[in-house]
């Protein structure tokens, strides 16, 4: 499975993703560090084929610009949001977070019909 790439404009800068798949729920991949797209490409196939999945590159990842703030859990989180909306992806979502992503998957409130820890991290891993 090749992955395509697009640019989504945000306030903050361009970030690249790709949306895989057509169907429900509407899985939004969040990558743990600075993890690209293809670090999805194990499951992304397998996922898209009864779902539809958003993947990206954070700012100062791959084709993403560099960030202009910093990259803290709240501006990580709004970027995402203001992505996913820019790009027509819709509620409830399923989040998958994958190591440092999970942290981020648990401040989704009100949007999430599920999330899904990948060797998550814990608010407990901060000493």
């Amino acid at each position: 499975m090749k992955i395509e790439k697009y640019k989504a404009e945000t306030p903050k800068g361009t970030l690249q993703y790709n949306i895989s798949g057509n169907g429900k729920p509407n899985i939004v991949l969040i990558n743990g560090g600075s993890g690209p797209i293809e670090g999805w490409m194990k499951i992304l196939p397998a996922i898209s084929e009864s779902s539809s999945a958003f993947s990206y590159n954070r700012f100062g990842v791959a084709g993403s610009d560099k960030p202009k703030v910093s990259q803290d859990g709240f501006n990580i989180l709004n970027t995402l949001r203001v992505a996913i909306t820019s790009v027509g992806f819709e509620p409830p979502f399923l989040l998958v977070g994958h190591s440092l992503g999970g942290l981020y998957a648990r401040l989704y409130p009100n949007e999430v019909a599920g999330i899904v820890f990948l060797e998550s991290s814990t608010t407990k891993d901060i000493s």
